[in-house]
């Protein structure tokens, strides 16, 4: 089960990678791993999560900063 905070994190992310039209290929390109993982890490089926490594690539490429990701107060 995905905790409250990565849940956050991930719609974030999914939230940016759509504003932007970045394809699940091409964010899964950025931080090293195949589109079947940023997949995993979309679907609610599957407990996979982005690491601070990987948030920290993905602010790079979308020149944002990682706490763009991250809610303003505890959950």
């Amino acid at each position: 089960m995905i905790s409250a905070i990565d849940q956050y994190v991930i719609d974030a992310v999914r939230k940016k990678r759509r504003a932007e039209h970045i394809s699940q290929a091409t964010l899964g390109a950025w931080i090293g791993v195949g589109r079947s993982f940023i997949g995993q890490v979309e679907s609610p089926k599957c407990d996979v999560k982005y690491s601070l490594t990987h948030l920290n690539a993905i602010a790079k490429n979308l020149n944002c900063s990682p706490r763009d990701f991250l809610p303003e107060k505890p959950l």
